[in-house]
C-alpha cells in the first residue's frame, strides 16, 4: 500500500522533489513524479521542497472519524513532541476530549520503557556501536541502503509501538491513535510484525484541521491534564541529546561516546563515516528531521516557530504537570524487535552503457558533464546509471533541452526561406536571418541596433509596437526592393520584443497579374470572334434568303407552265 506521492494535476516537473530526496526515490513517467515506495524512506524532503504542494498522503482522517461515529473508545497516544505547538498545552488535552477521544495517554511513557530497554542491551551486549531506533526514517535507510550496519540498529521497538502495545494489553478493544508531526510514523504500524498495535497514525496537521471544522482554539480552551503520562526522561525524547541523557550512566561505564545527529545529509554523512570504521565505539542518537522530533514534514503551517516549540517541550521538561497522572503497565510487554535487511537492487551497468546513456543527453565529451545537479542527481553519471534504471527520463537534463531547443531555434532562424527580423521594443533591428539578408541585400551587422524603418518604411511596425496587437498575413508591397510579401508582424508580451516574418509572394504576384491580362485578353479575342461570326452569319442568311426567292418564282412558273400544257 502506498501512503504517500504526489497528486498528478499539481505536478510541474521542476524537479525539486528529485533533488531533495536524499535517494532519489523518485521516478517520473509521462512527465508525472511518482515516488517509488521500494526505494522511499519516508523522510518528507520531497513534500517540503515541493512548490506547488503537490504532496499526496493517505490521511486516517475518515478512519478516525468512523471510530468516533461506532462510538468506540478510541485513545489519543500524543508524541512526546506535542507540548511544542501550544502553548496552552493543557488546553490541547481539552480540545482533544472535546473531538471526542476517550483518553489521551502521552507516549513520553513508553519512552521511559525503551529508555530502560536501551540501557539494559549497551549494558549486556556492548555492540561496538549502537544506533537509536526510533525513527522510521533512519530505520529504514539503515535496512535500505546501509544493509550492512542493520545489525548496530539497537533491536527495541520505538515508544509509539511501546505505548500502543500497553494499551492494548489493557483493553484490546481500544482504538489507538497516535499524534505526532512525523511522516514515517504512518509507515511503521504497517512494517511486518507491528500489525495491529497503532490503529490511526494522525499527523499534528491533520489534528489542527479538525481543530477548525469543530471551531475548537485549544489556546482558549480551559486546560486539562493526561490520563496518563511518563517521566522527565521519556518527555526529552524531541530534544536533541534527550534518549542519550537517560542512558547517560550505561553509555560512561561501558566507554561509549555519544553523537547527535540531525538531518538526513548529516546521517547519511555519520553512516558512511561508521561503514568505513572511522568511528570509535559510540552510541549514535540518528534523527531524519533537523531539530529532531520537534519538526517534521507534517508541521502546520501556522504552527509555533521551531525554536520557540524548543523551549516549550524543555519547560514541559521542566514542569510536567500540577496534578497526579495515571500509569501504564508495561509488565509482561515485549519490548524486543528485529530490524531485517532489505537491501535495494543496484543494478551495474557498463561503461559503454553509461557513455551511450550520456550521449542521448548531448554529453559526447567530458567536458559536456557539467555536474550541476539541476535534474536532482549529483552528477551526469550519476542520472545516466537513474536513466538506465528507469528512474529518470533523458529530457530531465536541463542543459541538454535548452540546448536542444536553442538549437532547433537556430536551425528554423538560420534556414527558414521565410524573411526574419526581430526588434526591439524601439523598433531596432536585434537580428536579421540570412534570408533577409539575401532579399534586402544588406548584412545584419551593418543594420544591428537601427531602427527597421532605416531599411523598411512600413507604419505596421509602429502599430502593432503601440497597439501590441499582432498583424498577420498581410499583403505589403516594399517597391523600392521590387518585393510583394505576405507579412506577419507579432508583439512578443514575455521578451518585450517584435517578430516579424515575411514570405515572398512576388513570383506569384507578378504570375497573377499574367493571368489576369491574358484573362482580359482572352475574352477580347473572343469577342471579337463572337462578332465575326454573328456579321458571317448575317451575310448568309441574306444570300440564303434571296436565292430562296428566286427558286420560288422559278418554280412557280414551272407550276404554271404544267398546268397549261395539261389543259
Amino acid at each position: 500500500m502506498q501512503l504517500i506521492n504526489f497528486k498528478e494535476a499539481n505536478c510541474k516537473n521542476c524537479y525539486r522533489c528529485v533533488r531533495a530526496c536524499p535517494v532519489k526515490a523518485i521516478r517520473f513517467q509521462d512527465h508525472q513524479a511518482i515516488i517509488d515506495d521500494s526505494r522511499c524512506i519516508a523522510c518528507g524532503q520531497c513534500f517540503l521542497a515541493c512548490p506547488q504542494n503537490a504532496r499526496d498522503v493517505q490521511s486516517d482522517l475518515p478512519k478516525l472519524k468512523k471510530a468516533f461515529f461506532q462510538r468506540k473508545t478510541v485513545v489519543a497516544l500524543i508524541a512526546p513532541s506535542f507540548s511544542g505547538f501550544y502553548r496552552n498545552k493543557g488546553g490541547f488535552i481539552h480540545g482533544l476530549k472535546k473531538l471526542g477521544f476517550s483518553k489521551i495517554v502521552e507516549v513520553s511513557s513508553g519512552a521511559d520503557e525503551v529508555t530502560a530497554a536501551y540501557e539494559k542491551y549497551i549494558s549486556e551486549t556492548k555492540p561496538e556501536y549502537a544506533i537509536s531506533s526510533c525513527c522510521p526514517t533512519v530505520n529504514l535507510i539503515i535496512r535500505r541502503y546501509y544493509e550492512e550496519l542493520t545489525d548496530y540498529l539497537i533491536p527495541v521497538i520505538s515508544p509509539m509501538m511501546a505505548t500502543g502495545k500497553a494499551v492494548k494489553a489493557e483493553n484490546p478493544d481500544d482504538y489507538t491513535v497516535f499524534i505526532s508531526p512525523c511522516l514515517s510514523k504512518k509507515c511503521e504500524p504497517l512494517t511486518f510484525g507491528n500489525e495491529g498495535v497503532i490503529d490511526a497514525v494522525i499527523s499534528m496537521e491533520e489534528i489542527s484541521i479538525l481543530f477548525q471544522q469543530m471551531d475548537l482554539d485549544p489556546e482558549m480552551l480551559s486546560p486539562y491534564e493526561p490520563d496518563v503520562s511518563g517521566r522527565a526522561s521519556g518527555k526529552k525524547y524531541p530534544l536533541k541529546g534527550g534518549i542519550s541523557e537517560g542512558i547517560e550512566a550505561a553509555l560512561n561505564k561501558n566507554g561509549y561516546d555519544r553523537l547527535h545527529v540531525e538531518g538526513i545529509s548529516q546521517v547519511k554523512e555519520v553512516l558512511e563515516e561508521l561503514k568505513s570504521g572511522m568511528l570509535k565505539p559510540a552510541f549514535l542518537e540518528l534523527n531524519a528531521c533537523h531539530e529532531s522530533c520537534i519538526s517534521g514534514p507534517c508541521v502546520p503551517k501556522k504552527a509555533i516557530s521551531t525554536f520557540q516549540r524548543k523551549q516549550l517541550v524543555k519547560s514541559h521538561v521542566k514542569e510536567g504537570w500540577q496534578g497526579e497522572t495515571g500509569e501504564l503497565s508495561y509488565e509482561g510487554i515485549d519490548l524486543s524487535t528485529s530490524y531485517v535487511k532489505c537491501p535495494i537492487k543496484r543494478n551495474q551497468y557498463s561503461e559503454e552503457e553509461i557513455v551511450m546513456t550520456l550521449a542521448r543527453m548531448g554529453k559526447r565529451k567530458p567536458k559536456d558533464e557539467l555536474d550541476c545537479g539541476a535534474c536532482g542527481y549529483d552528477s551526469c553519471r550519476e542520472k545516466a546509471r537513474a536513466v538506465l534504471d528507469g528512474m529518470s527520463d533523458v529530457e530531465m537534463c536541463m542543459p541538454f533541452m535548452r540546448t536542444r531547443a536553442e538549437h532547433m531555434s537556430d536551425i528554423i532562424f538560420y534556414n527558414s526561406p521565410n524573411m526574419i527580423f526581430v526588434l526591439d521594443e524601439d523598433l531596432c533591428i536585434l537580428q536579421i536571418n540570412p534570408s533577409a539578408e539575401m532579399t534586402f541585400n544588406t548584412k545584419a551587422s551593418e543594420f544591428k541596433n537601427f531602427p527597421i524603418q532605416i531599411l523598411l518604411d512600413h507604419s505596421g511596425f509602429e502599430e502593432v509596437r503601440r497597439t501590441r496587437i499582432n498583424a498577420l498575413s498581410r499583403r505589403v508591397a516594399y517597391k523600392e526592393f521590387g518585393l510583394i510579401v505576405m507579412q506577419s508582424i507579432i508583439f512578443l508580451p514575455k521578451d518585450n520584443q517584435i517578430l516579424v516574418i515575411m514570405s515572398d509572394i512576388t513570383e506569384e504576384e507578378n504570375r497573377r497579374d499574367e493571368l489576369q491580362l491574358m484573362k482580359e485578353n482572352t475574352i477580347a479575342i473572343t469577342n471579337k470572334v463572337i462578332e465575326k461570326q454573328m456579321r458571317v452569319a448575317h451575310e448568309i442568311a441574306s444570300l440564303l434568303g434571296e436565292t430562296t426567292a428566286e427558286t420560288k418564282i422559278a418554280l412557280n412558273k414551272l407550276k404554271d407552265l404544267v398546268q397549261e400544257e395539261g389543259n
